[in-house]
């Protein structure tokens, strides 16, 4: 899978053009490519798999319903995320069904 718009680091990965990978499978299998690509240290490989594919699709609904569009037409997946973060994507998530 090409993952040339992806820039992982320590501390984040960045995603451009994030809301064009819509399914919750393709999502999750870029995930796992960039991981096999990427060095053990970053982000994208110490955080929760499941995780990201909650703030990404999370991303992705904003996206589809024309809210903060240039805000989440990439996607930027932060290690530490918050808590209160977290429980935000798993709300909107919950109410994602593309």
């Amino acid at each position: 899978m090409d993952v040339s718009k992806a820039i992982a680091t320590a501390t984040n990965t960045h995603i451009a053009d994030s809301c064009q990978i819509k399914g919750k499978d393709d999502i999750r299998a870029y995930l796992q490519s960039l991981r096999e690509q990427s060095s053990p240290e970053m982000a994208v490989c110490r955080r929760d798999m499941e995780s990201m594919v909650r703030e990404w699709r999370s991303h992705n609904f904003f996206y589809f319903l024309h809210i903060f569009r240039s805000r989440t037409r990439d996607v930027d997946l932060e290690l530490n995320q918050s808590w209160p973060r977290e429980l935000f994507c798993r709300v909107v998530d919950f109410f994602y069904f593309w």
